[in-house]
């Protein structure tokens, strides 16, 4: 019998980022946990890997050695990813082979099974199947579409495509999947958030590009921060680790800025983080202007009826974000240049108030 895993999330808490891995953890988890307790279950050895949030590596063989190379004599095995950061997310069969009759069958039925435990969280199947033709003309992996049909199955066959069809056949754009420098940037990103003292969990690289409207041009994004504790990185080939870096800088300062400004709100008009913010006036604010080129087009893009206000929606207010992107913008330049960097002294103070006072509600 196929074992089948579940779990209870819980609920999320930017103010305390560890808190994650007790509740909200990454769906792929219990998916993974509970297909390799279905590989196992077949006298399997297994092995899982994983790539920061959204990919998992799962390898098992009737080998301990963990052989799963096609057509190997020694040895039965199978090599897959869950890929929720794919999109859309998907499971990749990246290498299977059977020496027993009927073996293949059973590791890719554990496999299917363990995705029970998330319906719908990975209903495309992707597999490049070099496998021959078999008697009645069709190859392997087609007859194992065919015993799951509830699955959107993605098949290719040529031995230099990938498991996305290649640019070039088809005028879509390739998936650059797993690439060594896509599993070294995501390490480096994982290594760069250990050291800004956020949990790793909470920070992602992704294959998604993203694209938005600004001043009547369209951007790409490097990277995005959401006000439930997540920081998403878009994975360029070209991004060096100092810009990764940087641009962590400027998006993990988001998130304080965030709780900040979310316990700012919540508090009566004599609360004690109002009294401390009160000296950062808007007239002040703006007497300022900005910190960088990116900032001071926040600035000069404000539309508000008045003067944009430290912890105030401004994007609704005036459809842009002066003030807290040029705190992220300090941010990043202290990171990029060091202590010493010539900033205006008056958004350094105001990043440092807003840096102590997030420790002091994340219980730092």
């Amino acid at each position: 019998m196929l074992v089948y895993w579940a779990m209870t999330m819980g609920l999320w808490s930017f103010l305390n980022p560890k808190r994650r891995r007790e509740g909200e953890a990454d769906p792929l988890n219990p998916m993974a946990d509970a297909i390799c307790a279905n590989l196992r279950m077949l006298g399997l050895f297994v092995d899982c890997k994983g790539y920061g949030s959204g990919f998992r590596e799962i390898r098992a063989s009737t080998s301990a050695s963990l052989i799963t190379t096609p057509h190997a004599a020694e040895a039965s095995g199978v090599a897959l990813l869950l890929a929720s950061g794919f999109d859309p997310p998907a499971l990749v069969f990246e290498q299977i082979n059977s020496t027993e009759r009927g073996l293949g069958r059973q590791m890719v039925g554990a496999v299917i099974a363990g995705l029970a435990v998330r319906p719908g969280l990975l209903g495309r199947v992707k597999v490049n199947d070099l496998s021959p033709l078999q008697s009645d003309g069709r190859r392997w992996w087609q007859h194992i579409a065919d015993a799951y049909p509830d699955l959107e199955w993605r098949i290719t066959h040529d031995p230099d495509d990938t498991h996305w069809p290649a640019t070039a056949r088809t005028g879509a754009v390739a998936d650059p999947g797993l690439t060594p420098d896509f599993i070294e940037k995501n390490q480096k990103l994982q290594s760069l958030a250990r050291i800004f003292g956020h949990d790793p969990d909470c920070v992602t690289l992704s294959l998604e590009k993203k694209t938005f409207d600004y001043l009547g041009q369209r951007f790409t994004s490097e990277g995005e921060a959401t006000p439930d504790g997540r920081v998403t990185i878009y994975y360029d080939p070209q991004m060096s680790d100092a810009r990764l870096a940087c641009c962590l800088a400027h998006e993990l300062q988001h998130l304080r800025y965030f709780a900040v400004r979310h316990a700012f709100q919540a508090e009566p008009p004599e609360g004690p983080l109002r009294s401390r913010f009160a000296r950062f006036t808007p007239e002040l604010l703006a007497g300022q202007g900005g910190v960088s080129n990116y900032s001071n087009e926040h600035w000069d893009a404000w539309k508000g009826a008045g003067l944009p206000q430290l912890f105030s929606d401004e994007l609704g207010e005036g459809g842009s974000e002066p003030i807290n992107e040029t705190i992220a913008e300090v941010a990043k330049a202290l990171y990029n240049w060091g202590p010493d960097v010539r900033i205006n002294p008056i958004w350094r103070e105001l990043r440092e108030e807003i840096d102590a006072a997030y420790k002091t509600l994340a219980g730092e």
